[in-house]
């Protein structure tokens, strides 16, 4: 377990640090200095160049990003007051970070390696809804379509709609025994896939600290072996709630899954001060919480929740690059598309938010989650290998041969702009999976087959799978 700086100290920066209003904060001191340091920088959006092919604009982004942390700290909304950072310790974790972790135990025990830009090496895979509603009766047999799949590192939970068919509800000991069945149905899934040692990262049917870390148990998460999700404030803020999660992971050796949920057009506001605002907050979880790496989350629009528009690839790609090419700390990527699953559409969108992450760095994959995670019951385990394959067909391609492609891809679905683009309808569990087997219908096979065959065709993508 990494513990970057003390928690004590973060606990006096967080009571004795400068006094700001929120809205203030929010409405004012940030996206102000957004605005002056994106024209300082000169970072300028271009629709044309989603994925950053020059190595200035990538250490500006990263520069930006630095004055940012320095300038404006981040905000704790408990105290009221801006938690400071030095610029020399920003600069020193990031270069001293080891760059390699361990993930799962047993026969799944796995060592995660960090990946730059261009990477020939394939990046560590972690299945799962990332937080996606799953109703009760589908639970464990969503989970363990994850497992089943080869090449699967991990997984990562879904959200439980009910609990024994009641309502969960927040600020109640439902909402706890909500997360411990979580993970319990979690583990026997994996018990049941014969791959009982993959690493589990949850949890997600609470949001308290009391709740998420209830979990944490002899028959919960495993200490040395699981991670739980610590998330940022939006945007570059924490509070209380998430400083004590990632200090009881610290404590009992659970890994720390960080994370952000950053916004196009709020309060960070257009794609270029987006992706400042990214690549500070990626930085500014890992200083905060520890764990092992930073964890990346695909960006969404603020008024539609698209996540694979040409806006997000941009943010998502120039953010990771800035990280990739000026640290050593190593970061994972959640993997997020618009389109509902078993669709032609949402196949391709998987293909260019999963290409972008893969040749911009990510250490990890964790997905893929379709409908933008909104959409109950509308998740499995094929999503994770068309991810794995559209990883593979990516490695080692240059910046310049990765943004010709995903243009193009971007523009075969529609979404080069936020307000035509439409996103296709998901299809439920039941209706793509043999309910007896939990593998894929052969209907579901054969589209991406087909879709394999159409990307070879028109964006030039060699698939080994």
């Amino acid at each position: 377990m990494i513990s970057v700086l003390d928690q004590w100290d973060i606990y006096i920066r967080s009571t004795e640090g400068k006094p700001v209003s929120e809205s203030e904060f929010d409405t004012m001191i940030l996206p102000m200095r957004l605005m002056e340091l994106a024209k300082e920088y000169d970072i300028r959006y271009d629709k044309k160049e989603l994925i950053p092919t020059d190595s200035s604009l990538v250490k500006d982004i990263y520069e930006a990003a630095i004055d940012l942390l320095v300038d404006l700290g981040v905000y704790n909304t408990s105290t009221g007051r801006v938690i400071r950072l030095d610029e020399a310790e920003i600069r020193r974790e990031m270069r001293v970070h080891p760059g390699e972790y361990m993930s799962g135990e047993g026969n799944e025990l796995k060592k995660v390696v960090r990946r730059d830009c261009s990477d020939r090496r394939m990046p560590s895979i972690v299945g799962g809804p990332l937080g996606g509603p799953v109703s009760e009766k589908y639970y464990l047999p969503t989970m363990q379509s994850y497992a089943m799949e080869s090449g699967i590192d991990g997984v990562f939970t879904g959200t439980l709609l009910s609990l024994n068919g009641h309502e969960i509800k927040s600020k109640t000991t439902s909402e706890m025994l909500a997360c411990k069945r979580e993970i319990t149905l979690t583990r026997e899934a994996l018990r049941r896939a014969g791959k009982s040692g993959l690493s589990i990262t949850g949890t997600m049917s609470g949001v308290s600290s009391e709740c998420q870390c209830f979990p944490i148990a002899p028959d919960g998460l495993r200490g040395g072996c699981d991670r739980l999700l610590v998330s940022m404030l939006n945007e570059l803020k924490v509070d209380w709630d998430g400083l004590k999660k990632a200090l009881s992971c610290q404590q009992n050796n659970i890994g720390i899954s960080s994370c952000m949920a950053t916004m196009i057009g709020g309060y960070l506001g257009g794609p270029e001060t987006t992706m400042i605002g990214l690549t500070a907050e990626s930085i500014a979880t890992y200083l905060l919480f520890g764990g092992s790496a930073m964890n990346v989350v695909t960006p969404n629009d603020v008024y539609t929740s698209y996540r694979s528009i040409a806006d997000n690839v941009y943010v998502l790609a120039g953010a990771q690059a800035a990280l990739a090419r000026n640290t050593n700390a190593l970061f994972n990527c959640h993997v997020v598309v618009s389109s509902g699953t078993g669709t032609e559409q949402a196949m391709r969108e998987e293909i260019a938010m999963t290409g972008t992450a893969t040749v911009t760095g990510a250490a990890t994959l964790l997905g893929v989650t379709t409908a933008c995670t909104a959409v109950p019951d509308t998740y499995g385990g094929m999503d994770t290998r068309i991810m794995i394959e559209a990883a593979d067909a990516f490695l080692g391609m240059s910046l310049e041969e990765a943004n010709e492609c995903i243009v193009k891809l971007v523009e075969s679905y529609g979404g080069m702009d936020a307000l035509s683009f439409r996103p296709t309808d998901p299809k439920k569990f039941y209706e793509l999976y043999d309910m007896k087997t939990l593998r894929p219908t052969n209907e579901f096979e054969e589209l991406w087959k087909n879709v394999k065959v159409k990307a070879e065709d028109e964006f030039g993508l060699n698939f080994s799978c």
